[in-house]
């Protein structure tokens, strides 16, 4: 999936150079207190003290208020993320090579943006709007199983999976996956790629076809 530049998300919403820097100081630091104390103590009175900035009207000036901060930090984390995996993930191979390439990915930004990570799945768990839905839905749910499971229907459809719910499948490989940033939390010293090698040997027995 394509994703904006910098400079062409300040453009499309009429920023100046300035603005946009700022913005994204803002964001950035969003992203840090909720990756270290958490979604429910990310109040703009903290973000301004992270962010060095002077007043929380440098906040109110820029987003409406805190979901419409969080929902600005979550597509950022989110075009992030597509950026990195796509950078590990090969355009060529069949579905089971793709599928391996794809959680190698995962688990290497979860190791290698451990804070985005953490911030990333803070914000997907408690973050709601003003009616009590969960922010960013269709984007979280294409972020996190959407896109495995389209992979896993159609490697079925070419005969290289076997016969499994997709669905539940997917849902065991994202939550296997995200069980890696609970475990390097606790384990600063786990080797994620002996960790990867692990998950991908073990979905691969699990989707392979008789």
């Amino acid at each position: 999936m394509p994703v904006n530049t910098p400079d062409e998300f300040a453009a499309g919403l009429g920023l100046t150079p300035t603005e946009a820097a700022r913005r994204t100081q803002i964001i950035d630091a969003t992203t840090e207190v909720v990756a270290d104390e958490g979604y429910d103590r990310a109040s703009f009175a903290r973000i301004v003290a992270r962010a060095g900035l002077s007043s929380t009207r440098m906040i109110s000036y820029h987003f409406a208020g805190k979901a419409e901060l969080m929902t600005a930090t979550l597509t950022a984390l989110a075009d992030e993320h597509d950026r990195f995996v796509a950078e590990r993930v090969p355009s060529t191979g069949d579905r089971a090579e793709s599928l391996r390439w794809s959680i190698e990915a995962e688990i290497a930004f979860l190791a290698e943006r451990f804070r985005q990570s953490r911030a990333l799945t803070e914000i997907a768990r408690h973050a709601r709007d003003g009616d009590g839905a969960r922010l960013g839905g269709a984007l979280l749910h294409d972020l996190r199983v959407g896109r495995l499971e389209r992979q896993l229907h159609q490697g079925r459809q070419e005969g290289v999976f076997g016969t499994f719910d997709v669905k539940v499948m997917a849902l065991a490989i994202r939550q296997a996956i995200d069980g890696v940033c609970d475990r390097l939390a606790d384990e600063p010293g786990l080797d994620p790629r002996t960790y990867a090698a692990e998950l991908t040997r073990l979905f691969a027995r699990a989707t392979s076809a008789p």
